[in-house]
């Protein structure tokens, strides 16, 4: 796990410009810069690493692929993801003084291990979702509230509905915090969840306008069953103009 930590530190050197583009876990309506390339690695429990890219065109479009295994560090064999995950995120509508941006996506890019014998990641892709986000200049920084609907379509399109919420508070563009809760009602029951849904926090250190990364605390609650909670997580996310 260190060295996937230390792998993804030393990547934060490229130049870009970034819009915030998850809560924690789900997804923002922020859309990456028209000709610039974002990406966003995780390394997760189970000596994992996800790394994922996503391309911005127009200022209203987004496209994304992700790709990801577990155990690389160590000894066995490496488990790969089944399949990459992919997502497209279109903005209807841009932020206003009064008004919030939204976005509409569909997104296979999960969280966390992927369950072979459930057919899902451990916290679901998104599906097809929207979502709103807005934000004010509030005491020495940006605070952002965001809300979302969806539906994924992990175990073969069941139980796939959701809804959540979360905001994101950054202090001088230098250190902030996130707070995310998904409802997930398809895991409140046998045998995944105990019926808590998913309450994740993030601590965050912005390095410049191009990188910043994140330490994330997932399953607060406890809604897995038969794991310890929270799981800690390490995120970058660095973006770079190629056009």
């Amino acid at each position: 796990m260190r060295k996937i930590i230390l792998f993804c530190i030393g990547m934060i050197i490229i130049a870009g410009a970034i819009q915030p583009q998850r809560i924690v876990h789900c997804p923002t309506a922020g859309i990456t810069d028209h000709g610039n390339l974002l990406m966003f690695a995780s390394a997760f429990p189970e000596d994992g690493l996800r790394v994922a890219l996503s391309l911005g065109l127009w200022d209203r479009l987004q496209v994304s692929t992700a790709y990801g295994a577990m155990k690389l560090v160590g000894r066995g064999s490496v488990t790969l993801d089944k399949s990459p995950g992919l997502g497209i995120k279109f903005r209807m509508m841009h932020e206003g003084i009064n008004t919030p941006a939204v976005a509409i996506g569909v997104e296979t890019i999960g969280f966390g291990e992927y369950i072979e014998d459930s057919q899902r990641f451990e916290h679901k892709s998104r599906g097809v979702y929207v979502v709103a986000s807005k934000n004010w200049r509030f005491l020495a920084g940006n605070l952002g509230i965001h809300s979302g609907i969806n539906y994924s379509f992990e175990q073969n399109f069941s139980q796939g509905f959701s809804f959540y919420v979360g905001m994101d508070k950054d202090i001088k563009d230098a250190l902030g915090f996130k707070l995310e809760y998904d409802l997930a009602p398809g895991d409140w029951k046998e045998p995944y969840g105990n019926g808590y849904g998913y309450l994740s926090a993030a601590l965050c250190m912005y390095f410049s306008r191009s990188g910043y990364v994140t330490f994330n605390f997932f399953d607060i609650l406890g809604n897995i069953k038969g794991k310890v909670a929270p799981s800690r997580e390490f995120f970058v996310f660095f973006s770079a103009k190629i056009f």
